[in-house]
């Protein structure tokens, strides 16, 4: 199958994580990055968003829960582990902005993350200095599950539409409701497997996270609920996108930040 080995293909050599599906939006030439979204400040949100820079490069979002603590998502760092290469801004609304920005000390993992499988795409960030300012703010982490057709929000600085190239310039939010599991294991089924890790959400054909608003925040009530992981094309009618299911993933999480935490 096509798309099957454009899937395996990307995931191993792929630090984008969005595929993009021939014949998928094809009237859709002019969707924001964040598709269906509009553009809004890092303020109006909360400020707990945060831009990832590799290399001088915009790479992927990232969510302040502590103020040495970032979330983001694991594949974010495949390709990228030179931690003196990334830079961390936080309060920031465009790419062009300085903002604050902090260097990462540490980067830890799950061991159960695999690029084949994007099981446990989750990855917790230690900065090297405390996150505060004017206008940043954090979010919780999710403390339960929540029902499908809840709507939560979702915003990066991601792709214009499938198939782009380059990062836009402004932060964008949408909102999109949860999918049933057993939809989105039938949606993909073919294509990799749907986790007890993972949670789907996308208004089909109309809002959805894509390319480069890997890591980013899905949110509900304050509390990051779903970081963004991965999906075919963006906002497609037929592939919901897939997040991190942050309440699966906290005792890790929680684990973690603990263990980090203790050592500062």
């Amino acid at each position: 199958m096509v798309v099957q080995r454009l899937l395996v293909s990307f995931l191993l050599t792929s630090t984008l994580h969005w595929i993009e599906v021939l014949g998928e939006n094809k009237n859709d030439t002019h969707s924001p990055r964040v598709v269906g979204g509009n553009i809004v400040t890092n303020r109006e949100l909360g400020g707990y968003i945060v831009a990832m820079r590799y290399d001088g490069s915009f790479a992927c979002g990232g969510t302040l829960v502590q103020d040495l603590i970032v979330l983001t998502a694991a594949h974010c760092f495949e390709q990228r582990r030179i931690k003196e290469k990334w830079l961390i801004s936080g309060g920031v609304s465009m790419l062009n902005e300085i903002g604050v920005s902090r260097r990462i000390r540490k980067i830890i993992i799950p061991k159960a993350f695999s690029m084949d499988t994007m099981e446990m795409d989750v990855a917790v960030v230690l900065m090297d200095r405390p996150m505060v300012g004017n206008g940043i703010g954090k979010l919780s982490l999710c403390d339960k599950p929540l029902e499908v057709g809840r709507s939560l929000t979702v915003a990066g600085f991601g792709m214009v539409k499938s198939g782009g190239t380059n990062p836009g310039q402004y932060l964008r939010q949408t909102t999109v409701p949860i999918d049933s599991k057993e939809y989105c294991r039938k949606a993909y089924r073919k294509i990799i497997a749907i986790t007890n890790s993972m949670l789907c959400a996308s208004e089909k054909g109309k809002r959805d996270a894509c390319t480069l608003d890997s890591g980013g925040p899905l949110v509900y009530k304050n509390q990051v609920c779903g970081i963004v992981s991965f999906g075919i094309g963006c906002a497609s009618s037929r592939y919901p996108g897939v997040y991190t299911d942050v309440t699966y993933a906290k005792p890790f999480i929680t684990k973690i930040i603990n263990m980090l935490m203790s050592q500062t």
